[in-house]
């Protein structure tokens, strides 16, 4: 008895242990099944969501579309009122050829369209401007309208008349730009055929006066038209002027540039009435190309001393005529300068304040100053050719305000310097000597005593110097 009962109390603890996981098992597919299904009405609610702002944005969207077409057509509606008729305007309509009348009165529209029609008056253009009513008739019938209004007790006033006579006077009112405007295109057309300005470049030794002297005789000036002018005329009026070998021109423009070519070794010669020597000196070399020389090869000559005059004898000693003379008279000179330096100096350096000026040219005139406002100050220049049609050059100038710095310097180098300035300024031809000593002098300073000596030009003009007697008028 004992052995079934056990069994039978096994058999129980199977089924309630399979009946536990039935249950456990079910309980696990539901909970399944509740998380799904609210992951799922999660994913709704966020689908719903995204697709209310979508709605949301699109009608914002829309609304700014709205404001902005708005915006557009009140835009619209004021550049239309500016641009429409006004009364006290032209009527660029016109309404015809025929001659036109406005009325302005303070009535029905209808009533004054009403007795006008039945009266055989035509009325145009009719609205209502500020509470009353406007409108236009033909003139003829300006008393029957006015018999009209009276009838109808109607306030009423004339206004501007219109037709032909008023497009006359709207085209004579605008006649003078159209003028200027035909005129400065005519003006310009015509300017253009013309030079207003002559540029001269590859002139290092020769003046870009004496090339414009040499052009002007040959008729190539400023105003010429371009049609006169061509290279061979320019360069045939340039191959007579001394001094160069070559020429070539362009037209860019109203501009005639023009490019020399000087000979490499042409010197201008600048004559005077007579020459005087500039040092005590030994005279070494003597070049004269006209008149005549008092001095000769090897004569000692003070400074102020005569060498050269423009009087030309005869072999005879007579007195010909007086002529200016071109003449080069070198010798052998021993001078000494003195000069007291310091051992600082001062440099100027820019403050970094900067004014800029603009300075326009037209057909040679110019409009604006270019001034500096700084006491001390550099300057840098630039111009901009506006050359296509008119002569215009803009010019900006820079400047730049400067101030005095004092550094220190070696006194030698100093000494150094003075002496290179001195030896430039005496121009020695070939080989020369030069020593220079410093010593301490007053106030801090240093005196310089620079010796130089060597072959350089003596010669300097003047306008006149006593003649010489004949016996030394002849020593060449």
């Amino acid at each position: 008895m004992k052995k079934s009962r056990s069994s039978d109390n096994k058999r129980n603890d199977a089924k309630v242990t399979a009946e536990d996981k039935r249950k456990a098992a079910a309980e696990k597919r539901s909970k399944s099944e509740a998380e799904k299904n609210r992951r799922k009405a999660e994913l709704d609610r966020a689908r719903k969501a995204r697709a209310v702002e979508r709605e949301k944005l699109r009608a914002a969207k829309a609304e700014l579309a709205r404001e902005r077409l708005k915006k557009r057509q009140k835009l619209y509606a004021r550049l239309k009122l500016k641009l429409k008729n006004r009364p006290q305007g032209f009527d660029y309509n016109g309404y015809g050829l025929l001659p036109r009348v406005e009325i302005i009165t303070e009535g029905d529209r209808a009533s004054i369209a009403a007795k006008f029609g039945v009266a055989g008056i035509t009325a145009s253009d009719m609205r209502f401007v500020g509470g009353k009513t406007r409108f236009k008739i033909r003139k003829k019938d300006l008393r029957k309208a006015i018999a009209i209004l009276d009838e109808m007790c109607y306030n009423y006033q004339t206004g501007d008349t219109f037709g032909i006579g008023r497009k006359c006077a709207f085209w004579a009112a605008r006649a003078g730009l159209i003028i200027g405007a035909v005129a400065s295109a005519v003006f310009l057309n015509i300017a253009y055929g013309y030079v207003w300005r002559i540029e001269i470049s590859g002139n290092d030794k020769l003046s870009a006066a004496a090339v414009e002297s040499a052009l002007k005789s040959a008729g190539i000036s400023v105003g010429k038209k371009k049609s006169e002018l061509s290279a061979s005329r320019v360069v045939s009026a340039l191959g007579k002027l001394d001094g160069i070998v070559d020429a070539s021109c362009e037209i860019a423009g109203t501009t005639l540039r023009v490019r020399v070519l000087e000979s490499e070794d042409y010197a201008i010669h600048e004559k005077s009435g007579a020459y005087v020597s500039a040092y005590d000196a030994t005279v070494t070399r003597i070049v004269m190309r006209s008149g005549t020389a008092v001095v000769k090869r090897g004569d000692v000559v003070g400074a102020g001393d005569a060498l050269a005059s423009g009087d030309v004898y005869s072999t005879t000693g007579e007195l010909l005529y007086t002529d200016e003379c071109d003449a080069e008279v070198y010798g052998n000179v021993s001078v000494t300068f003195v000069a007291e330096v310091s051992d600082s100096t001062v440099e100027y350096k820019r403050t970094g304040r900067r004014s800029d000026k603009t300075v326009f040219e037209l057909f040679g005139c110019r409009l604006g100053k270019a001034r500096s406002p700084y006491r001390s100050y550099e300057t840098v220049a630039h111009t901009a050719n506006y050359n296509v049609l008119i002569p215009l050059y803009v010019t900006t100038y820079s400047f730049y305000e400067t101030a005095a710095v004092e550094r220190e310097r070696d006194v030698k180098e100093a000494a150094e310097a003075y002496a290179a300035t001195k030896i430039e300024e005496m121009r020695f031809i070939g080989d020369f000597e030069y020593s220079y000593n410093i010593r301490p002098s007053d106030a801090g300073l240093y005196s310089v005593h620079l010796f130089l000596s060597g072959e350089t030009l003596i010669s300097r003009g003047v306008d006149r110097i006593d003649p010489p007697s004949p016996s030394e008028s002849r020593k060449v």
